[in-house]
């Protein structure tokens, strides 16, 4: 008897037991994560989401959010592993598409991105390269920027000189800076003022301006060792070492003042008056309204080129894991990141380009937030410019290092290890290489790259014969946006 009300008692506590974790299970919400990581920044805009959640309806019947986001920190490589091993969170931050999607790792958004005005013709139409991958879309911007020549028009005007102009040629960058660094410079016993902080950035746009890229047509090769990259790379050497508009890499190590910037030691001196312009965005400002000194005025132009204009443009992607158990949750976090509510965060916070536009068109706190009228015409040419000029780099399938190999050319060339022709030629060959090692070992790319390096012979023979060609054999982006603006496609 003893036995059987012990076993009554058991069974009893079971179903106490079974009843508490039922109605435990039933009070919790899900919860998705997002690798974004845990800064500041990361956190009030979960705590928007949350908000834009209650006030868009997501709730369950008792007025409790359907789910809530937890945010994670991880960077790509660890990222990787975590997906191709099922393991990554239900939204992947910082995402490269081109690395990912091929993998299988992320989720195909490209329907519901079109329903719900996501896609890159909605917003920034040559982002579309950053977002997708095979003509499919699998991530959204949750900011961008497309970086130009920040100029501290405070410097020019202190020594008679108006600010630069939104365009100019090298040949107008080089007179301007010659004559600035010899005003400011003037009767000190060495150079301390200097017309740009280093930017060997700008030597792929100056390129893409003469009509050269990284790659060819089809993504299939190098293209490194051309006239248009032998003339940029030439030109910025020329600015460092025989001009000195440009400090050299061992005058900005003597300077010792790399602190907490977006740029580096950049942006203090820019501040500071030792560098009349830094290559930056708007988010510059992010490290500007935290310092301490007088505001400096500001002023926003294009890095120099020749006639076809063009930026680089940089994009923060956010997608939805493939293995996610809350593919649907994940989806209205997307919506999110298009909504006014978002948008506004990355505005008021100059945090780049917020990833709608139209929130930011015809916005005044935009394009001159109050307060801060000395910001100039950064926020209104970068939002411009980054919607009609502004290209991404390109980027190969069959090339998956996320290194043009520019800087390896002119880290040669400034160090004398190269002339510039033998630097360029080093880094297309490495390039070509890894192109070669990449389709040798991957099976799946094999029969596409033979395709693709076919279509390169008929476009080759279509540029020879100065015959037009047709769009759709254009894989590069940048070719299809030189070759529209040049009459060049079919």
């Amino acid at each position: 008897m003893r036995n059987l009300f012990l076993g009554i008692a058991i069974l009893l506590v079971l179903a106490s037991l079974i009843t508490f974790l039922l109605q435990r299970k039933g009070h919790e919400r899900p919860s998705i994560v997002w690798t974004a990581g845990l800064s500041e920044d990361r956190v009030e805009q979960v705590a928007a989401f949350h908000e834009w959640m209650k006030k868009n309806g997501y709730v369950d019947e008792k007025g409790e959010l359907l789910f809530t986001v937890r945010l994670e920190t991880a960077d790509n490589q660890s990222l990787l592993i975590q997906a191709v091993s099922g393991m990554a969170g239900d939204l992947i931050d910082h995402v490269p598409v081109k690395r990912f999607a091929p993998m299988g790792v992320l989720e195909d958004i490209t329907c519901f991105a079109q329903e719900n005005g996501l896609d890159p013709c909605n917003n920034y139409g040559t982002a579309g390269d950053l977002l997708m991958y095979d003509d499919r879309q699998y991530a959204v911007p949750c900011n961008l920027a497309a970086r130009g020549l920040l100029c501290n028009v405070d410097l020019f005007r202190r020594y008679g000189m108006e600010p630069p102009p939104k365009t100019w040629t090298p040949e107008e960058f080089e007179a301007v800076g010659v004559e600035l660094i010899r005003r400011a410079n003037e009767g000190r016993a060495r150079q301390e003022v200097f017309f740009a902080g280093a930017m060997p950035e700008i030597i792929l746009p100056l390129a893409r301006s003469m009509g050269g890229d990284v790659f060819n047509e089809t993504l299939t090769a190098p293209t490194l060792n051309t006239e248009p990259f032998v003339k940029a790379l030439s030109l910025y050497h020329r600015w460092v070492v025989d001009l000195h508009l440009i400090p050299t890499a061992a005058e900005i190590a003597s300077e010792n003042n790399q602190g907490a910037s977006v740029n580096g030691e950049a942006t203090p001196q820019l501040v500071a008056g030792r560098y009349a312009m830094i290559l930056s965005g708007r988010y510059v400002n992010m490290d500007l309204r935290r310092f301490r000194s007088e505001p400096v005025t500001l002023s926003f132009s294009q890095p120099p080129g020749y006639d076809f204009k063009n930026l680089v443009l940089i994009s923060r992607n956010t997608a939805i894991y493939k293995g996610s158990k809350h593919k649907e949750y994940a989806k209205i976090f997307l919506l999110f990141l298009s909504s006014r509510e978002y948008n506004d965060i990355i505005i008021r916070g100059s945090d780049g380009l917020p990833p709608n536009p139209k929130w930011a068109e015809n916005n005044p706190d935009y394009h001159t937030p109050p307060g801060r009228k000395y910001e100039g015409n950064l926020h209104t040419n970068e939002l411009a410019w980054a919607r009609t000029i502004a290209l991404p780099e390109s980027q190969s399938l069959y090339y998956p290092l996320a290194d043009n190999r520019i800087r390896y050319a002119h880290d040669r060339v400034s160090s004398g290890l190269s002339s510039v022709r033998e630097a360029l030629e080093l880094a297309d060959r490495n390039i070509a290489h890894s192109i070669r090692e990449t389709v040798a070992g991957t099976v799946s790319l094999q029969e596409r790259y033979a395709r693709d390096c076919e279509l390169q012979k008929k476009i080759d023979t279509c540029k020879a014969a100065g015959r037009k060609i047709p769009v759709e054999w254009i894989s590069n982006p940048f070719y299809r946006e030189y070759y529209r603006a040049t009459g060049l496609l079919e």
